[in-house]
Formats: structure tokens, sequence, C-alpha cells
């Protein structure tokens, strides 16, 4: 007599295993749909957040390799946005050492953005009072600064600016301040185009006091609302550039 035979229970299939299948599917046409997103926009900071979101949630860099190829063939305008940052970094770590050496405390500040990097000399330092003439001290800074200039790539413009307070020179050569941020603005930029900056490059806008960072109801204010600005832009630059936040070179 045989042994009972085992009863075997069939196997149940697994009927929400398609769910993976198409989980999968869904994640992939989500990174697909933000690649074609990020192929579709200008801007090198949303392509670096973009790839660096992709790459977290997929643990590979190969989506930041694609980005980084979009972006190349986007063109130089797009990878000089990108890199101004790294120009402001260089010119400001450049500028703090040559003001702690000729003891200019925040005399000169370089602060920067994607847009632009800027900067900023105190209008005592760099010219008398209610003149155009420069100073030996300001002189040999614009020299400095055009040294520097002529390092960077040929296709970045600079403007200069000149900024002044609410006080209306009212002389005979400058009856305004329009006369007076203008000639400022203007002898900066002859300067360094003297020293070897392409003058192709090189912008002179007087702005007198429309650009207040300062209260002028103080003689503090009004000193730093006295100021030249050198403004290093990225190869063909549209609209206005985004004003960056200070940061002193000098501390």
């Amino acid at each position: 007599m045989g042994l009972p035979k085992k009863h075997v229970c069939p196997e149940h299939e697994n009927a929400e295993r398609y769910l993976l299948t198409y989980a999968d599917m869904i994640t992939l046409l989500l990174a697909l749909f933000i690649v074609l997103y990020a192929m579709s926009i200008q801007d090198p900071i949303k392509y670096e957040i973009i790839a660096s979101s992709l790459s977290k949630a997929f643990n590979t860099g190969g989506v930041r390799g694609n980005v980084n190829k979009q972006q190349i063939m986007l063109g130089p305008v797009t990878n000089a946005f990108a890199g101004m940052t790294s120009v402001g970094e260089t010119v400001g770590e450049e500028l703090t050492s040559y003001a702690l050496k000729e003891e200019l405390g925040d005399q000169i500040s370089v602060t920067s953005s994607k847009d632009a990097v800027v900067i900023t000399l105190a209008g005592g330092m760099v010219f008398s009072s209610g003149s155009s003439e420069l100073r030996p001290e300001g002189r040999q800074t614009l020299e400095f600064i055009s040294d520097r200039l002529m390092a960077l790539p040929d296709s970045n413009p600079i403007r200069v600016e000149g900024h002044t307070d609410d006080v209306s020179p009212n002389t005979e050569r400058f009856p305004t301040n329009w006369f007076l941020s203008s000639a400022r603005a203007a002898t900066a930029a002859n300067l360094l185009a003297e020293v070897g900056v392409d003058r192709k490059r090189l912008q002179a806008v007087g702005l007198a006091e429309t650009r207040s960072i300062a209260d002028n109801l103080t003689p503090e204010g009004r000193a730093k609302n006295r100021r030249v600005e050198i403004w290093i832009l990225p190869p063909a630059t549209q609209g206005p550039a985004t004003v960056p936040t200070p940061r002193p070179a000098g501390r």
C-alpha cells in the first residue's frame, strides 16, 4: 500500500507585480520630461539644480553629464553667465590682498552674482571733492584693476559708473551731479583704456545721485554714495544685470 500523495497547493500569482514595472516607467518618464524642460531653458543655475536633483534621485552621474553637454551646445552666452561667479572669486581675492597691502580698509569692495562682478571704489579715494581729477591712490588702484581686467576674456564688457551724493557741486564746470558723475566715469574709463583695456569693451555712465546705497542725511551716508563702480559683465549681456550683495574686499 503506497503512501498518500502530498497535496500541493497551487502558487498564487502576485496580482500587484505590474505596479513595480509601472512605477519604474513613470519614474523614467518623469526624468525624461525634466531633461526636456532643462533643454528648453537658458539659465545655467536651473541646469545645475535640475542636474543635482536628478543625480541624487537616481544616484548616478549620467544625467549631469547629459545636461552639461546641452549647456555647452547653447553657446558662450550661457557659459559666460555660469562663469561670472568664479570671476568674482578671483578678482575678489586679488583686490582683498591689494587693499590689505595698501591699507585701504573698506574703500574697495567686490560683489558678485551670476550676472555681474562689481568693483566699488570709494569716491574720496579716487577723486578729490567736487573734482574729476584722479588722486594718486585712485590712479594706482585703477591701474591695478586694469591689469586684472586685461587678464579676463576680451568678450567681457566693462561698464564704469560714476555715482554722487545729493549735494550739487554747483560750479561752472560741474553745474549738476550729472556732469560730475559723468566726468568721473569717463576719467576712470579713460585710464583703464590708457593702461591697456580695449576701448571697445568700455562704457562710461554717469548716474549722479539716482542710485544711492545709503542715506544722504548723514556725512557717512553721503560718503558711501560717492563712489565709482566697475561692472564686469558677461558677453552679449542683455538688459540690466542683477545687483549683487555687497562683500567688502578689505575685510
